[in-house]
């Protein structure tokens, strides 16, 4: 059995129910596979998270999936019940960190800076270092993948705060690969250019009108985005 804990996931549009997040993309793929057991968190999308394991629970009643709540942004608090649930569902196989914040306003709050840094940075280099070590003690393997679109960031005017954050993560993780190696720990990074996701929807036109003008090669569905994260799971 193969156990995979994501960090962010259970969102969908409130205005269009195919509109998904890359997390809940991701559950809803992985829960097609056998021997797959799933625990993945939600912070503000409770509703929607428990609608989603219920709905593939109905679909395959013999799936393995929880789901419990976790704020990034309160990353050393919220670890210690996320470290009791996975006394439960054990040490995961592999570890994937899609939670991610963004503001698209030309100045942000102290608070705002605060939070962009805690969700994009601090949180996945704390709970990397947490799990892989978990990983590395208990089964000298493992993987963590980490969803990090820096790229997506440079299109818009107003996401330098958002682009430095995930720039420390991107070089967190390549300078650390040789470490995690050592560990038995495969640790990478994927970084898609811009999703139609929840968190993009309301901008889809701004970026729909670069595609036109030449600046911008593409827009990814967010189905696309966790068939490539799949890929470096198995």
């Amino acid at each position: 059995m193969t156990k995979i804990l994501i960090i962010g996931a259970g969102s969908k549009s409130k205005n269009n129910p195919s509109i998904k997040g890359i997390g809940t993309c991701l559950v809803e793929l992985l829960a097609k596979k056998d021997n797959i057991s799933i625990l993945f968190t939600y912070n503000q999308s409770k509703k929607e998270a428990e609608e989603l394991k219920n709905s593939l629970l109905s679909e395959n009643n013999n799936l393995k999936i929880e789901t419990i709540k976790f704020n990034s942004l309160n990353y050393k608090t919220e670890w210690r019940n996320l470290e009791s649930e996975l006394r439960k569902f054990g040490t995961p196989d592999i570890f994937i960190y899609n939670a991610g914040v963004r503001f698209y306003k030309k100045n942000l709050t102290n608070s705002e800076k605060e939070m962009t840094m805690n969700v994009n940075y601090l949180c996945p280099i704390y709970l990397i270092k947490k799990i892989g070590q978990k990983m590395a003690k208990e089964a000298g393997k493992g993987k963590i993948i980490i969803t990090s679109s820096i790229w997506a960031g440079k299109h818009h005017p107003f996401l330098e705060e958002y682009c430095t954050t995930k720039g420390l993560l991107n070089k967190y993780v390549n300078d650390h690969k040789e470490y995690w190696i050592k560990k038995g720990i495969n640790i990478s990074i994927i970084s898609p250019d811009v999703t139609i996701s929840p968190m993009t929807e309301e901008r889809v036109e701004y970026y729909e009108n670069l595609i036109k003008e030449g600046k911008m090669e593409k827009l990814s569905s967010a189905e696309e985005v966790a068939e490539s994260i799949i890929k470096l799971c198995f």
